[in-house]
């Protein structure tokens, strides 16, 4: 019968060899898990920011450029239309505009003579939002009354106001930077 191969018995040294390398296993396997996790997390990151988000944030923009300039338009509009029984009077309305439009201040001011199409023999008042990002700048034409004149701007970040001032000779509408009131003078 053949001997069976005999095991050796590690010495001490070699005990406490073995011993140690167990002990670094869970460690590196940690080590290597927080590693992944962070890759995970600059992929992910890089994709969002490099791409997506951007992406969203200017559509974001270009909608709310096209719905403050609408309702800009909307309150002139409405405000330039006197009561035939008005003789002389006054009144003033808030108008809620954003403050920023992607992050930035930007300027409503009344054109009385805006192109369109970029024929410069088609012109019509209108009113023209002025952005720093020339991407999100846009004019709208306005009707008003023949009898209604319009002056001022609207800065955002501040109240925005309508002013509208009947005399005999006609209206006076004015867009101004005031605080609010909470509504519409009568």
């Amino acid at each position: 019968m053949a001997d069976a191969p005999r095991r050796s018995t590690p010495s001490p040294t070699e005990l406490a060899r073995r011993t140690a390398d167990r002990a670094v296993v869970p460690v590196v396997g940690k080590a290597l898990e927080a590693a992944i996790a962070v890759l995970f997390i600059g992929l992910l990151t890089t994709v969002l920011f490099g791409g997506v988000v951007p992406d969203h944030r200017a559509a974001v923009g270009h909608e709310l450029t096209d719905r403050t300039l609408a309702t800009a338009t909307e309150q002139v509009e409405s405000n330039a239309v006197v009561p035939e029984s008005a003789v002389r009077g006054s009144r003033r309305a808030d108008v809620d505009l954003p403050r920023a439009i992607r992050g930035s201040a930007y300027r409503v001011a009344y054109v009385p003579n805006a192109t369109f199409g970029g024929d410069s023999n088609a012109t019509a008042p209108a009113l023209v939002l002025d952005h720093p990002n020339d991407a999100f700048d846009r004019q709208v034409p306005v009707t008003l009354p023949e009898s209604v004149t319009v002056s001022g701007a609207w800065d955002s970040g501040n109240d925005c106001v309508v002013r509208v001032v009947v005399e005999d000779d006609g209206a006076t509408l004015e867009l101004a930077n005031e605080p609010v009131s909470g509504g519409t003078d009568g």
